[in-house]
């Protein structure tokens, strides 16, 4: 005969598996440390290509007043403005990575762990047969 609760039980546990399963699986190969720093280092790399695509896009549509203006400005102070905007940028997406991907991780576990319980309950009920 079959059993409806387990039934149920295992359509949950399916639905959950073919859905956000698939991103929890990824998140439980790491420990929490390593997967927030591989999202960090990510995040580094990907800020860091973006604030060279926005610096070189300003040089490029500002070449010719740039060009003029290069033995007037004042290169050491425009080298350190550029590199601190760049470090401010850098710390507040890192801070926002960490936090996101963080929050993500426990997510993640919590959800595992509720799969692990549905697991445990389905092994009771086929032990109850």
């Amino acid at each position: 005969m079959v059993n409806e609760q387990k039934v149920l039980q295992m359509t949950k546990m399916a639905v959950y598996e073919s859905g956000e399963g698939r991103k929890d699986k990824a998140v439980s190969g790491y420990f929490r440390g390593d997967y927030i720093g591989l999202q960090m280092i990510l995040s580094f790399l990907v800020i860091t290509a973006a604030f060279a695509a926005v610096a070189a896009a300003y040089v490029c549509f500002n070449f010719e007043e740039l060009m003029a203006d290069i033995y007037t400005m004042d290169l050491v102070e425009m080298g350190r403005s550029v590199l601190g905007a760049y470090l401010a940028v850098l710390v507040v997406y890192l801070a926002v990575t960490w936090l996101v991907y963080a929050v993500r991780y426990n997510r993640a576990r919590k959800r595992l762990d509720t799969l692990l319980d549905d697991l445990e309950s389905l092994e009771e009920i086929d032990e109850e047969i």
